[in-house]
């Protein structure tokens, strides 16, 4: 029992510590990101986001965010503000970051509730 224990807080251990450095080679990533990038070079370069999000947003066209963690606040839930969204309109990366996250919501009109 006591082995198991012990095993069990070596992982916990080691991935607490690998967790801040994965996030710092994510950050290290989006320096590769340009405009006019297609959703399959990104996940190339980035690898697996966090989260994503995808909308139409008129006549057919299309607006996808994905989602990748570029901070660790230590807060427990992850906050927004830990992550870095971006922006593909129809396949296409058209811009990044928080504040052209929040831009692009409030110029298309996108709320979620």
């Amino acid at each position: 029992m006591r082995k198991i224990l012990v095993v069990s807080l070596c992982f916990c251990l080691i991935g607490c510590a690998t967790w801040p450095s994965g996030i710092s080679k994510t950050r290290d990533k989006l320096l590769e990101i340009e405009i006019g990038m297609s959703k399959n070079e990104v996940i190339t370069i980035m690898g697996r986001p966090y989260k994503r999000e995808a909308y139409t947003i008129s006549e057919g066209a299309t607006m996808e965010f994905l989602i990748y963690l570029t901070e660790y606040t230590y807060s427990g839930r992850i906050p927004d503000e830990d992550t870095t969204p971006i922006c593909f309109l129809n396949g296409e990366v058209n811009g990044w970051g928080r504040n052209f996250y929040h831009q692009q919501k409030k110029q298309y009109e996108i709320e979620v509730k």
